[in-house]
């Protein structure tokens, strides 16, 4: 029996967090010759091997964690991420599926615009059969990313 969500640790809470797409034929531009510290991408099929649209937009979130970067891609690591939910309901969350068991709250927010793009990123996860990227990254420049997960949900 899965227990209810932990919050994430407080010291290892990132700048800002943001849902993202990419499209499905850009995904591994994000990684691929990349200087990445943390990077699974291995026993999950690509969007080529699940005869994804090139188009199709692979949903992900991206988060912005400044000096503790590195720190927090650790910690993503150890837990062993298995998927990423975004949850509705008074607050909405973002829940990570970590391990066999473990969830963690990665983050809550009561905007409107988080629980519509909530939506969008579980709409667009059920449509790219459960495929979707979790980047964690130490500013919002782009040019370096600490750790990437290619993660899949069960459907």
């Amino acid at each position: 029996m899965r227990q209810p969500p932990v919050p994430l640790p407080e010291n290892l809470w990132g700048n800002d967090w943001q849902f993202a797409s990419v499209k499905a034929v850009d995904l591994p531009d994000l990684y691929e010759g990349q200087l990445i510290r943390f990077l699974q991408v291995n026993n999950i099929p690509t969007p080529l091997e699940l005869k994804l649209a090139s188009s199709l937009p692979i949903p992900g979130v991206v988060i912005n964690a400044g000096r503790k970067s590195l720190q927090l891609a650790q910690w993503v690591q150890d837990v062993a991420p298995v998927s990423l939910h975004a949850i509705a309901g008074e607050l909405d969350g973002l829940v990570l599926y970590a391990g066999a068991v473990d969830r963690w709250i990665l983050t809550t927010s009561d905007a409107p615009e988080v629980k519509t793009a909530g939506i969008t990123f579980e709409q667009r996860k059920a449509t790219a059969q459960g495929l979707h990227f979790l980047l964690i990254q130490p500013d919002d420049s782009g040019m370096t990313h600490t750790g990437f997960w290619l993660l899949q949900a069960a459907p």
